[in-house]
């Protein structure tokens, strides 16, 4: 099956559909056969299944209504038994699609010796949202010599420009058979189906009327098939119609996890009753409000925490971002298979303000469904994620660490001096501390003053949480409990910290007491994000594009983490993913996810000024809304300011307005390793960031003109973002990184709210129907196989990871001269 992605081509396609509906004209319509015992001509063209229309057929019985549908729901496995009572005929059908191609087989068996077999074989040529084309061949084995060796070929279209409207065509008996010594000339089935109820109730109602057109109709032997079909509840419908050739008919849909039951009869006029029932079985799973066995889904903090998607490969899997980890618990909130969460783990890889959005994310599935935690050990992040479950639990041995936080600054002063050298920076602003760690030995109290004030903002956050989930806990003893900060899982009970010591086949009983569950009674989210829903939608959904922007801000193309760096955002990559998102005029809004400490000050200028080319191009209608995750701050918040809207959680860092740049002079290196360097220039300035040379006061002065002029510009695009002059931006600036909470109340950032918020904002402004839109996340990256993996993971004193990883930063000055970057990359625990 073939996959295309047609967009500009729509007039084509209609036009082709008329062309098609007009040649039906010139077409002859089939006539029933007398004398018929088996009813083969009802065989032919009137299969005994559950009733659809050429207009609204798309699950694996499509190969006989309409082989266009046959690539929406691309695996399926279905059984069909029917029976006439009167006439004393029983039916047979398998049907088999995999991936579009499909396969079916029917037996009819009558009273007597006689039989027909048919078989079918098919496949979606073309499937897209908006339009598909497939093809079907069914030939027949029989005792009787008129139906023996009878073939058939079929080619179906369905054309669905609108979320309420599709078109279906059916050209039959292609091949023009032979039937008891009649030709059978091409006709045409044609069909049009509505769904006439607003927003979300679209899918619940469906009416279509197929016509049968050939050379011989007009409007006076019109015969049309009705057909009503109605969802009762969630992935349960009753349909009902009437046709010359079927009679009155009607049938129920039962669906049950990824089964469907089906029962059917039909009523034929000049026959006995048609009935029977069946059973779809595919790979995606049916939106039931009924469900037999439900599970718990399983949150597992030690999982990797990633923003980025990256694309699996023959020897690397397909990684679980953040982003479907919080769509996967908004979806389970929602399904009655899912009967609560059981949050589990030891350590939560992301940072503070990922263990907020979870945090909140669990809040809001506890508004419908219980949510649990057992926790083998845990830390400050681990509790303030967990503090809000219904009940909590350890085993005996755990421990309970929730000791205060602290945030480590590393300064290499002196070990550059031991090795002969010296660090030589220029900086605009108090705050902007960041070349600090490579020319002092200590912080400055501008310093100490903002990551004293994050510290107190963070913990603010802990403890609000723990008194808000823990109800043992008051808020008078709070400091009392953190002042002591470990717990053997024992004391943590007594405490009211936790609610009970118990190990998880403790827990699995008490769980699965409250209801009748699954044997695999609790399903990791991850995998359950990969079970598919049944899309019942018409036509192509509008998207909502989410560009994740993680990592240092430099040119050039991404790069993922390697030994001694983080993964970058690289200006040329972004680039590229802002022209797609701006010419796709199926993507009606963006929004920005920022977990960047910033970077390059041209690289960062540069993407912000392709987002707002985004803007411009696609007007006031088009919102970015940007949602900042861990950090976005220094180049993070340049591009942050690109944005209409800025969304942060009250632990978020963000900030840093400021710029710095500097050189490592290594002259004391080389005159101690003895090399000796000899450069030749033509200019006094060429050598303005020689590796062996500090900068002349004349150069000082030189390069603080030209940092002063990106501050000035640093300065405007906030300014112009927040709605303010220049002068009272100033005063919040100088480099002061700020909580999330605390850039709130400083208006750098509009409201407190994570990655979903800002896309239910973006969805809103840009009038989309929240049941009725698709997520696009861009870039997605390959995964290089020889990447060295997290630094973070190395088996390195965290001092020697830093000074290795800050000679590395050097390394990029060297290129981009000047950076937007804030003073550290700070990990608070």
């Amino acid at each position: 099956m073939v996959r295309l992605k047609i967009e500009k081509p729509k007039k084509k396609i209609f036009l082709i559909v008329i062309l098609f509906f007009v040649s039906a004209l010139t077409a002859q319509q089939v006539a029933p056969v007398a004398n018929d015992v088996l009813q083969t001509n009802r065989m032919i063209d009137t299969p005994n299944l559950p009733q659809k229309s050429v207009a609204t057929s798309d699950d694996t019985t499509s190969l006989y209504f309409n082989p266009a549908g046959l690539g929406y729901h691309a695996l399926q496995l279905g059984y069909f038994y029917g029976r006439n009572p009167t006439n004393k005929l029983d039916d047979h059908m398998v049907f088999l699609n995999l991936l579009g191609i499909a396969f079916s087989t029917q037996w009819r068996l009558g009273d007597t010796q006689e039989y027909a077999r048919r078989y079918t074989v098919g496949m979606g040529i073309i499937n897209t949202p908006f339009f598909s084309m497939g093809t079907s061949y069914s030939w027949y084995n029989s005792s009787l010599s008129y139906l023996d060796r009878y073939s058939q070929w079929d080619v179906g279209l369905i054309l669905r420009p609108w979320r309420r409207l599709s078109i279906g065509a059916v050209g039959r008996s292609l091949n023009e058979p032979v039937f008891r010594g009649e030709i059978f000339k091409t006709n045409w089935d044609t069909g049009v189906g509505f769904r006439p109820l607003p927003g979300k109730y679209t899918e619940n109602l469906t009416l279509s009327v197929d016509v049968n057109l050939s050379s011989k109709t007009n409007w006076q032997n019109l015969s049309p098939k009705f057909l009503v079909e109605a969802n009762l509840w969630p992935g349960n419908s009753l349909y009902a119609g009437y046709g010359e050739t079927n009679g009155a008919f009607f049938g129920l849909r039962f669906a049950q996890y990824i089964s469907q039951l089906s029962f059917h009869m039909s009523t034929p006029s000049n026959s006995g009753t048609f009935m029977g029932g069946g059973i779809l079985i595919g790979r995606e799973r049916y939106a039931t409000g009924i469900t037999a066995l439900g599970k718990y889904l399983e949150v597992h903090l030690d999982d990797k925490v990633d923003e980025h998607k990256q694309e699996g490969s023959l020897f690397i899997s397909e990684n679980f971002t953040f982003l479907e980890l919080l769509r996967t618990i908004a979806m389970a909130k929602n399904d009655a298979q899912i009967r609560g969460i059981l949050v589990t783990g030891r350590n939560f890889s992301g940072g503070w303000g990922q263990a907020e959005e979870l945090r909140n994310a669990l809040l809001d599935f506890q508004k419908k469904k219980p949510v649990y935690a057992f926790l083998e050990n845990a830390g400050n992040k681990e509790y303030f994620i967990s503090s809000m479950a219904d009940r909590i639990y350890m085993p005996e041995s755990a421990m309970l660490d929730i000791s205060g936080l602290k945030a480590d600054a590393y300064f290499i002063k002196d070990l550059l001096t031991k090795v002969g050298v010296k660090a030589d920076f220029v900086s605009l602003g108090d705050y902007k501390s960041a070349p600090d760690r490579f020319t002092r030995s200590e912080p400055t109290k501008f310093d100490k003053e903002q990551l004293e004030a994050l510290l107190r903002s963070t913990i603010g956050e802990i403890k609000s949480a723990v008194i808000t989930g823990r109800l043992r806990v008051k808020e008078e003893k709070i400091d009392s409990l953190f002042e002591r900060g470990f717990y053997s899982a024992t004391n943590a009970s007594k405490v009211g910290l936790i609610d009970e010591v118990a190990y998880m086949p403790d827990v699995e009983e008490q769980l699965t007491a409250k209801a009748t569950l699954a044997p695999e009674w609790k399903i990791p989210a991850s995998k359950y994000a990969k079970t598919l829903f049944y899309d019942d939608t018409w036509g192509e959904k509008p998207s909502i594009a989410v560009l994740v922007l993680s990592g240092e801000i430099m040119s050039g193309t991404s790069k993922s983490d390697g030994l001694f760096s983080r993964g970058t955002i690289g200006s040329d990559t972004i680039q590229e993913a802002l022209d797609e998102i701006k010419d796709s005029h199926s993507i009606r809004g963006l929004v920005i996810r920022i977990d960047s400490p910033g970077g390059s000050s041209l690289a960062s200028d540069i993407i912000w000024n392709k987002i707002r080319e985004v803007k411009k191009a696609r007007g006031e209608k088009f919102p970015i809304v940007v949602s900042m995750g861990n950090t976005a701050a220094s180049g993070g918040y340049y591009l942050a300011v690109g944005g209409d809207e800025i969304l942060a959680s009250n632990t978020s860092i963000t900030g840093s307005i400021g710029i710095f740049t500097g050189k490592i002079n290594v002259k004391g290196l080389y005159d101690w390793l003895g090399v000796k360097k000899h450069t030749f220039k033509t200019h006094k300035n060429a050598t303005l960031f020689s590796e062996t040379e500090s900068f002349t006061p004349e150069e000082r002065v030189l390069i603080r003109e030209q940092l002063g002029e990106f501050y000035e510009l640093f300065l405007r695009r906030v300014a112009d973002n927040r709605g303010e002059s220049v002068e009272k931006v100033k005063p919040r600036a100088g480099g002061r990184i700020y909580s999330g909470k605390d850039a709130i109340q400083q208006k750098l950032v509009d409201k407190q709210g994570g990655l979903l918020l800002s896309i239910e904002i973006a969805r809103e402004k840009a009038g989309v129907d929240e049941n009725y839109f698709n997520l696009q996340v861009y870039p997605s990256e390959a995964k290089d196989i020889l990447a060295l993996g997290n630094p973070q993971k190395l088996l390195l004193p965290k001092i020697l990871r830093e000074a290795t990883r800050l000679i590395a930063k050097t390394e990029d000055m060297r290129e981009e001269k000047m950076l937007f970057l804030m003073p550290y990359d700070l990990t608070i625990r």
